[in-house]
């Protein structure tokens, strides 16, 4: 609970007195309907994808025993080939309604990708999926055989030392194939923003994804000396003012300057640990992971849990977002950019400006743009 409550600490004040405004006067009615209308075939998809997968995770943790039981191998090695078999059925099961996804935002111009991308791009997610599963089931079924009572516990720590060491050599990886700022404008305002927000050099690169995408993006990632911020070459193609690409700049850096990474990663232990812990229980009332055939009611656990703490998980991300915010249009000193540019996200990505209540609580990780825009101007409002 300590924990939690430093974590949740933020630069934004607490009483904040953010105006109420109405979406359609600030974005105009034409634009918020075409954002909620491209959402929503998002939203229904999550709802379908997600029953989807539970109910072929409750086929299995009915037949999941039997099929164990058949494999005929040592426990260890016939967990694992059952949960690599559960985890190629549910991405089968989760294959339709990502090209389905595809479909819907190339209809629409945002994906600029081929169909044959995009039929055949699941395929890497099939390995990702069969190999990151064999890793951790074999991880967490080894650690039950020598700890039956605590390999929870130290199954969060082999998670949490597997998350640091992805968010230290993930960014070499995100930095392949993109290129440094050219612009000697963008470059300038990048240094001083780096020394008003004290957050040290990080590395800016610049990523070409004209060819997939007519979205604009960017996004900050690593730890230590991986730190760096991506920059989206459709955030450069004019549509958006350099006074709004500075401010997009200063939200990623104020990422990095306020250790969000850091933070996500605490967040992720405060969640994992009690996971972990309700799997060890659940499963341990039927012999614990040292069984096999319980490899099928820990993965339906596991599911249904993380459904339960993705809102959590949501409101943090939501509240580190609005901090980025908040830094950033005091770093520029220009909460017009701010709004221009939440503005323009609208337009350019099809963004629904204010979403549904259920949609934010389950699937929304930003606020929404009206809510960023209330609190640019609420900033606007203590500095005149």
């Amino acid at each position: 609970m300590l924990a939690a409550f430093l974590l949740w600490r933020t630069k934004i004040p607490g009483d904040l007195n953010r105006p109420q405004l109405d979406a359609n006067r600030v974005f105009g009615s034409e634009a918020t309907r075409a954002g909620a209308r491209f959402d929503r075939f998002f939203d229904v998809e999550w709802v379908l994808a997600t029953l989807t997968s539970i109910a072929v995770l409750a086929v299995f943790l009915v037949r999941g025993p039997r099929l164990v039981r058949r494999l005929g191998l040592r426990p260890v090695n016939a967990g694992i080939i059952t949960a690599v078999f559960i985890a190629v059925v549910l991405w089968a099961a989760s294959v339709p309604f990502a090209i389905a996804a595809s479909w819907w935002s190339r209809r629409h111009g945002i994906l600029q990708r081929s169909w044959a991308s995009i039929v055949f791009e699941p395929l890497g997610g099939l390995v990702q999926t069969a190999v990151s599963t064999t890793i951790v089931i074999a991880v967490a079924l080894l650690l039950a055989r020598r700890l039956p009572r605590t390999w929870w516990v130290a199954a969060a720590g082999v998670v949490l030392v597997l998350a640091v060491g992805l968010q230290f050599a993930l960014p070499y990886l995100e930095r392949l194939g993109t290129h440094p700022v050219r612009s000697h404008q963008l470059l300038g305002q990048i240094r001083s923003l780096e020394r008003r927000e004290r957050v040290g050099r990080p590395v800016v690169r610049v990523e070409t994804v004209s060819g997939e995408t007519t979205a604009a993006n960017a996004y900050a990632i690593g730890v230590g000396p991986s730190r760096s911020v991506i920059i989206w070459s459709t955030m450069l193609d004019g549509r958006f003012t350099p006074n709004q690409v500075r401010f997009v700049v200063a939200h990623e850096l104020a990422h990095l300057a306020r250790r969000h990474i850091w933070k996500g990663i605490g967040w992720g232990v405060l969640f994992g640990l009690p996971l972990f812990g309700l799997v060890a229980y659940v499963t341990g009332r039927r012999g614990g992971l040292r069984r096999p055939e319980n490899v099928p009611l820990a993965m339906f656990t596991l599911a249904v849990a993380a459904i339960v703490v993705t809102p959590l998980a949501n409101a943090v991300s939501r509240r580190y977002e609005a901090e980025a915010d908040w830094v950033a249009v005091q770093a520029t000193r220009d909460p017009g950019a701010g709004r221009a540019l939440f503005e323009q996200f609208t337009i350019t990505d099809l963004q629904n400006p204010d979403p549904p209540g259920w949609v934010e609580f389950f699937l929304e990780d930003h606020p929404s743009a009206l809510a960023r825009v209330e609190q640019v101007e609420a900033w606007r409002r203590l500095h005149r």
